[in-house]
């Protein structure tokens, strides 16, 4: 398993549509990370721009020669990288009413040093605890060690990004009404000293790599999300380093519950697949229009939910056709990692 880092500079901007019934509102809106159907989007259109054809490529995803996980957020100072995951959507139902419950639910983000330790959600706001710190206004949960490393200031917010609208104006004015319109972007915010960046994780066959490569080197350059990135600020260089994370469930200890989460967004492949995931929250996925038809929605798991089994792979579903005759198609294959959570609390 390959853990990919993209450097992003400061005051970058990314936009990363959701799905809506009226489409005229599309951009008023951004997902806060790129899901993984649209980083596969990006890498295919990346791959049939330089060799018209993508086809083999699609081919090497259904096979799961390919997968990758969905694009989130890295932290990282000198040679200390701090990878930030999706908060597990179900650790609120095991919550306990202590007053901070509301704070705890607020969280969107942990990084991987919280869950390799487990999820004892209690101790992120214990009194007296010094073991977990919030961040990003109280959105992420790291820990304490984590902020001591990335050389974090204690009396801010610190912030990795931020959401601003942008107003924008059409190229063609078919009525005065539209003129203008406002556009929702994530801008990445600056740290002193501190490198904010995408990451995902991938894995694929040995023969594979070089392609991977090239094609990940060229959708730094050519972008990402609508619009791309529309400040002209190129990312740097993408990293490729083995992801060496010790995500385990010590066999002694009783106070945990293991089971296994997705890193994807997930469409089931099967009732059997389905019954294998007993929480999740869904979404919605596709519906626009591509010029010859509309899209299909597709309503697709969201990442973060709880798998009874990591073997639980999920499938890629065509939505409809483009230009030229060629399948849309809404990736839902998952990389599911090792979870260990707490549901009882004293």
């Amino acid at each position: 398993m390959k853990a990919i880092r993209i450097p992003l500079k400061p005051h970058s901007h990314f936009h990363f549509g959701e799905f809506k019934v009226d489409s005229n509102v599309a951009l008023s809106s951004t997902s806060e990370h790129a899901h993984s159907d649209t980083l596969f989007s990006a890498l295919i259109n990346t791959y049939a721009d330089a060799n018209g054809d993508a086809s083999s490529l699609v081919k090497e995803f259904k096979d799961e020669n390919i997968v990758i996980s969905s694009l989130f957020y890295y932290i990282k100072r000198e040679g200390k990288i701090v990878y930030l995951f999706p908060k597990p959507l179900f650790l609120d139902l095991y919550s306990p009413r202590d007053g901070n419950h509301k704070l705890r639910r607020k969280v969107k983000m942990v990084s991987l040093g919280v869950w390799e330790s487990g999820f004892d959600t209690q101790k992120w706001t214990e009194p007296g605890s010094n073991n977990y710190r919030f961040i990003q206004n109280q959105d992420i949960v790291i820990t304490t060690s984590e902020f001591t490393a990335l050389g974090l200031n204690p009396y801010k917010q610190n912030a990795i990004f931020h959401l601003v609208d942008i107003p924008k104006s059409p190229v063609r004015k078919y009525d005065p009404d539209e003129a203008i319109y406002y556009q929702s972007d994530i801008e990445i915010a600056y740290i002193e000293n501190v490198e904010i960046g995408f990451w995902f994780l991938t894995a694929f066959h040995p023969r594979l790599e070089k392609k991977i490569r090239n094609m990940i080197n060229r959708l730094v350059f050519s972008g990402i999300g609508g619009e791309k990135n529309n400040t002209g600020r190129i990312p740097g260089e993408p990293v490729f380093e083995e992801a060496n994370f010790h995500i385990e469930m010590p066999a002694e200890d009783k106070r945990f519950n293991f089971g296994y989460s997705n890193l994807s967004l997930l469409i089931p492949k099967n009732g059997q697949e389905l019954s294998g995931i007993p929480f999740f929250q869904t979404l919605l996925r596709g519906g626009r229009t591509t010029g010859i038809e509309e899209l299909k929605a597709v309503r697709m798991i969201k990442e973060g939910s709880l798998l009874n089994s990591e073997n639980i792979r999920g499938t890629i579903v065509q939505i409809g056709t483009h230009l030229q005759n060629h399948p849309v198609l809404r990736y839902g294959k998952s990389i599911n990692v090792p979870i260990k959570y707490k549901t009882q609390y004293d």
